[in-house]
């Protein structure tokens, strides 16, 4: 007898995945405007971040569940979100405007 599983109820949904991503990358964002040094520390929290949510994805049990049960466009719109985070932080760098 095999015991079906839900996984996905365990996962967060893409909404909270896109919101935490973009929440993220605006306070680096922000952060790195105010302190340029504040980029190292932004991209380590949105590395930490990403490693929890991608890590349950790249398990070997539980990553092809997700996959049977989200399908790929769950992974692919979680792998975007994480790229989110880190494109608008490192905006962050983009020299200011003379006024």
């Amino acid at each position: 007898m095999h015991l079906v599983l839900e996984v996905m109820g365990k996962e967060p949904s893409l909404r909270v995945i896109w919101g935490g991503a973009a929440a993220l990358g605006l306070i680096g964002h922000v952060a790195v405007r105010f302190r340029r040094w504040l980029v190292l520390p932004s991209l380590a929290l949105i590395a930490i971040a990403v490693w929890i949510q991608l890590g349950d994805l790249l398990d070997p049990h539980i990553g092809p569940a997700i996959v049977r049960q989200a399908g790929l466009l769950y992974v692919g719109q979680a792998c975007a979100a994480a790229a989110l985070a880190v494109i608008l932080c490192v905006l962050g760098l983009a020299p200011k405007r003379a006024v």
